[in-house]
């Protein structure tokens, strides 16, 4: 019986052993399971390096883009700023022009360009080339649109303060420079600048400080250029007569007039009618009596009118 106990405890004990070494056998699968492996662990480290890799490429480019789209935005904008001040200044420069008459310059009598034939030698150009150096510096076109709106405000200044007044001067004198037609019609000389005969007949001779226009009576005499009428009414041997200051030191005067339009103090313009041709005064028949004073002095109205010779009469003195 007592046999029977040991052999009981000793199957018992073999079972739990075994039990045991079961349980043991499933918990080493069971971490073997659960637990990736030193190979998984290698593959997946060298998945993760290019992995890493690519995703801060892409969040380089992604910033490179966001700075490329702002920089193009503010290129955009600083070009239609500059655009539109170039047009400006254009639109200004060619209403100069047309104010000044000022033809625009004739492609065609520019100097052809060279050809890639026949290049300039570098040594010419070296030549032709004032000393300077330095080393090379990239400039961006962003760069190049800032520098060019800092040159609009100074171009505007010197269109200013400098053309436009120059000009305008050049205008104002050009208008007021007397050269325009006395009369309104053919110009047919009777009698010229300086030293004539007595148009009454006899042997003495007298200075002339003008020219006359044989014309028809009533017909329409004009200013020669803009000025105000210092002058206006009978004038002794002139009859009755108009004088225009037209300042820069010109000075014109019409005489003989059957009727004046104006009267001291008025403004004229070029062309504008000042009366009509009579005979008043000391005149033997209707003609216009035109005379020119540079700084009150009587040049020949010739000089500024450009009359040619086939003008003057058979008999000018």
């Amino acid at each position: 019986m007592q046999q029977t106990s040991l052999d009981s405890d000793r199957e018992s004990a073999k079972r739990r052993r075994e039990r045991l070494r079961r349980e043991r056998k499933l918990k080493k699968s069971a971490a073997r399971t659960l637990l990736p492996s030193r190979s998984f662990w290698a593959a997946l480290l060298l998945l993760g390096i290019p992995t890493i890799g690519l995703g801060s490429l892409c969040f380089s480019l992604v910033q490179n883009n966001l700075r490329l789209n702002a920089e193009n935005s503010e290129l955009e904008e600083i070009a239609t700023e500059v655009k539109a001040e170039i047009d400006s200044l254009g639109e200004e420069i060619n209403s100069l022009q047309e104010r000044a008459g000022v033809s625009k310059r004739d492609e065609t009598a520019l100097p052809a360009e060279p050809t890639t034939s026949s290049p300039a030698p570098k040594s010419n150009l070296a030549e032709n080339l004032p000393p300077r150096g330095g080393p090379v510096s990239t400039v961006t076109a962003l760069e190049l649109l800032e520098d060019a709106r800092g040159q609009v405000p100074r171009l505007n200044q010197t269109l200013n303060s400098q053309i436009k007044p120059a000009l305008e001067k050049t205008l104002a004198e050009e208008s007021a420079y007397p050269d325009g037609p006395p009369i309104a019609g053919p110009l047919e000389v009777s009698s010229e600048f300086g030293i004539r005969q007595n148009p009454f007949g006899g042997s003495r001779y007298e200075a002339h400080e003008g020219i006359d226009f044989a014309s028809e009576q009533g017909d329409l005499v004009t200013a020669t250029g803009d000025g105000v009428v210092t002058a206006a009414g009978r004038n002794g041997g002139y009859g009755f007569s108009v004088t225009i200051d037209h300042g820069y030191g010109y000075q014109t005067l019409y005489a003989h007039l059957s009727k004046m339009k104006v009267g001291m103090g008025d403004r004229l313009k070029r062309g504008q009618v000042i009366g009509h041709v009579g005979s008043t005064g000391r005149s033997s028949g209707p003609h216009l009596h035109y005379s020119i004073y540079k700084n009150d002095e009587a040049i020949n109205p010739r000089q500024l009118l450009k009359l040619s010779e086939s003008r003057a009469a058979s008999n000018p003195q």
